[in-house]
């Protein structure tokens, strides 16, 4: 069915209009998420689909998906000059958290063995209020925070179809299969203690990787500000108690399996289990 659809569109009549064409490729990401398959790589059929189609086609998957529940925060991604140098993006990129993608602290999740799961330490934020209008300042995003909690991003941009993922591919897909593991609000929330947080991410008692709050934008709070003004200028609408994620601290590392800790130091930790999905089960990321 999904293999029919793709090539009905690949054959897509001339006179069709650019937003017909969006909603059907809108159609083609829905069926992979909801058959908790892999993101499909749309710019291998579509070479002319640009940046601004998949955050056409984003709005429209992720409606779908939430017209029972609205999203439950949002994640900026692609705020390291690497990760953005994978993607050859010339800036982050805004994608919505879905109900399902929360998972509390000491969650476990499941790994499909052909997965690409990467594990990236973050910093989420809770909306106090809806934001209506541009921030000019780094220091007003302050004004729309209840509290700032421990987070943890997994990542998992496995695609079918010929070709590279590419930038729309992820954009149009929401960012792919992934989940945000968050942890109890830290006991103090300004943004001098915050930018000065360090961490360590363990693996088995390992340590993996480290990571500095100021690795993104140079500034949690900068960081906060970009993300709820792209939010605006995309269209989406913010609510009171929405999570905010403002992008990983650090490069994602392969998620192995294991008992994992990201520890805050005097903030706080957040712990969560890797272990591997039974051969043949559905996609246990989504």
């Amino acid at each position: 069915m999904r293999q029919c659809l793709l090539i009905c569109l690949i054959f897509w009549p001339a006179a069709a209009s650019a937003w017909s064409v969006l909603d059907s490729w809108a159609d083609v990401v829905l069926t992979q998420i909801r058959a908790r398959q892999p993101l499909p790589i749309l710019t291998s059929l579509d070479p002319a689909l640009t940046l601004e189609d998949a955050f056409s086609i984003q709005r429209t998957v992720v409606r779908e998906l939430t017209l029972q529940v609205p999203p439950v925060g949002f994640r900026a991604d692609l705020t390291t000059p690497l990760g953005r140098a994978k993607l050859h993006s010339d800036r982050p990129i805004t994608l919505a958290i879905l109900k399902d993608q929360w998972l509390n602290n000491g969650a476990t999740i499941l790994r499909p063995a052909s997965s690409k799961l990467r594990v990236a330490p973050a910093l989420a934020f809770t909306l106090r209020q809806p934001v209506q209008r541009q921030l000019l300042r780094v220091s007003d995003a302050w004004a729309y925070i209840r509290d700032v909690r421990p987070a943890v991003l997994l990542l998992d941009d496995t695609a079918v179809g010929p070709g590279k993922l590419q930038l729309p591919d992820l954009v149009a897909a929401n960012g792919g299969l992934a989940r945000v593991v968050v942890g109890a609000p830290f006991a103090r929330a300004d943004s001098q203690s915050v930018d000065a947080i360090f961490l360590e991410m363990l693996r088995a008692g390992v340590v993996v990787d480290r990571a500095k709050a100021t690795n993104v934008m140079g500034g949690q709070y900068a960081a906060l500000r970009w993300l709820l003004n792209d939010l605006l200028v995309r269209g989406w609408t913010t609510q009171a108690g929405q999570l905010l994620v403002t992008g990983p601290l650090s490069e994602p590392v392969p998620a192995q399996v294991g008992a994992w800790l990201v520890d805050y130091r005097d903030q706080g930790k957040l712990e969560f289990t890797i272990g591997d999905s039974p051969r043949g089960a559905p996609n246990p990321l989504r």
